[in-house]
């Protein structure tokens, strides 16, 4: 029997893109597969978009269940609803401003999964931009805990969507979705699972899109609150690696995680909250040069970083930023 597989997909005011990311998920040629998609309270018509195309395009009859926040929860508390309803042996997390590349990204993904006997397989993506679409190639590393020093050095991302996850060992390593955690909440989620892991599948085929098109993604928005967020969750995985599991080899990764965050505070935050930026942590922008960082970033990291400079930093990045827009 082919193993079971849930697709665990949040929803909130994605109407724009809601029914090409399900129609994507129904029309996959695997054969036991559930889909369960989580409402966070959506003000739009997104869950009347979503009925539709459950109504009138799932030729394969996948098993589909939405269930509903009575109140706004925030994503972390999203996904975990949705793994509190899941059933299936395999965990697949997708989200609902992306779609999938073709219609057997599932069977793929099972088949990698069987043939290494690994708990995790790790796909090829591709960004989706206004103007052109980029694969990404995710890099083959060995172990967990090898996956977690290029996590956290910025080599690899931790994203969820592009990984199939056996849900028996999930259940019993993960970090846990914490309500109200708005941003990394994949990091917290995902960094203590692979700690545990031995072997890792990978599957070289795009599977899934990534969308950059949505302006309300949380991603794209950074205020204090989610700052707090962002170093809550790399304080619990300094505490995780170094304290509980005694990994003092961790030590210089939690460093230059710091600085990346620290560089994604500066390029989303108002300038004039740069200063509490740069008082984070700085004995860590010491690490910036074994970062796997273009150097234009770095300059831009450099001037940002250091008081009379902040401006200078802010108009290159808005320069950049320009650029790139015209580019993409």
């Amino acid at each position: 029997m082919t193993p079971s597989v849930s697709v665990l997909i949040p929803v909130y005011n994605v109407e724009a893109f809601i029914e090409k990311c399900l129609r994507s998920v129904l029309r996959q040629d695997y054969p036991n597969m559930e889909v369960i998609l989580v409402n966070d309270c959506s003000t739009d018509r997104s869950i009347a978009l979503a009925e539709e195309v459950i109504t009138h395009e799932n030729p394969q009859r996948h098993k589909i269940q939405i269930a509903h926040h009575e109140q706004n929860r925030g994503i972390a508390a999203t996904r975990a609803t949705a793994l509190g309803l899941a059933t299936g042996e395999y965990l697949l997390f997708l989200d609902s401003d992306d779609y999938w590349d073709n219609d057997s990204v599932v069977s793929q993904w099972i088949a990698t999964a069987l043939q290494t006997d690994s708990p995790i397989v790790i796909s090829d993506y591709v960004v989706d931009y206004p103007k052109q679409k980029i694969r990404q190639s995710v890099l083959e590393i060995k172990t967990g805990r090898e996956y977690i020093q290029a996590i956290l050095s910025g080599r690899q991302p931790a994203f969820l969507w592009n990984k199939l996850i056996r849900r028996k060992e999930w259940e019993e390593w993960n970090g846990g979705f914490v309500e109200g955690l708005a941003l990394l909440e994949d990091y917290r989620a995902l960094i203590p699972f692979l700690y545990h892991v031995d072997k890792i599948g990978y599957l070289h085929t795009p599977t899934v899109h990534y969308v950059q098109q949505n302006s309300s993604s949380l991603t794209h928005k950074i205020n204090m609150k989610q700052k707090r967020d962002l170093e809550a969750v790399l304080e619990y995985l300094s505490h995780y690696l170094l304290v509980e599991q005694k990994g003092e080899d961790f030590a210089p990764y939690i460093g230059r995680a710091y600085i990346n965050i620290k560089m994604m505070l500066f390029n989303r935050i108002h300038v004039r909250d740069y200063p509490i930026v740069r008082s984070i942590h700085p004995e860590y922008d010491r690490l910036l040069s074994s970062l796997p960082q273009s150097t234009l970033n770095k300059c831009i990291y450099k001037l940002q970083s250091t008081s009379p400079w902040g401006y200078l930093g802010w108009l290159v990045l808005k320069v950049r930023e320009g650029v790139k827009k015209v580019i993409r």
